[in-house]
């Protein structure tokens, strides 16, 4: 696959996460995707319709979520991408509860690509960087 062409799509995903439109995300992906974000207790996820519903209690835990690459490159029929994300947590996300807590951590991708669209999607980041500012969050506002 072309450097442009696979880049593209992973634009094309990042962009619609930041929109939070989940139909759109879906689109970046094949009808057989794998989906497996490692700190998840459901993963790995298959097929969009297991994805849509991991996505949308994403969204719901972090409405606000946006996704900032810092680092990405790619190698044949995958690409690597190191992110920021950004958001409040208002419901569950990494094993607790939010409470709105703001939270700024690194998320690292990989991607597999398959006829112009992400075939599987690996996540990982440090949930415990998650839970301390939670819980920082939680200290300095009483709650």
């Amino acid at each position: 696959m072309a450097v442009e062409a696979a880049l593209d799509v992973i634009d094309r995903h990042f962009a619609a996460e930041n929109a939070h439109d989940v139909e759109a995300t879906l689109a970046t992906y094949t009808e057989d995707i794998v989906w497996d974000d490692v700190t998840h207790p459901g993963s790995p996820f298959r097929g969009k319709q297991a994805v849509a519903e991991a996505y949308g209690g994403i969204l719901q835990a972090i409405p606000d979520l946006n996704l900032r690459s810092v680092l990405r490159f790619q190698c044949g029929e995958h690409v690597v991408d190191e992110s920021m994300l950004s958001g409040h947590v208002v419901g569950e996300f990494a094993g607790i509860a939010g409470g709105g807590a703001p939270v700024n951590f690194r998320l690292l991708h990989v991607f597999d690509l398959r006829d112009g669209l992400i075939a599987r999607e690996n996540a990982w980041f440090d949930s415990a960087a998650v839970v301390r500012q939670v819980e920082r969050f939680r200290l300095s506002s009483g709650r």
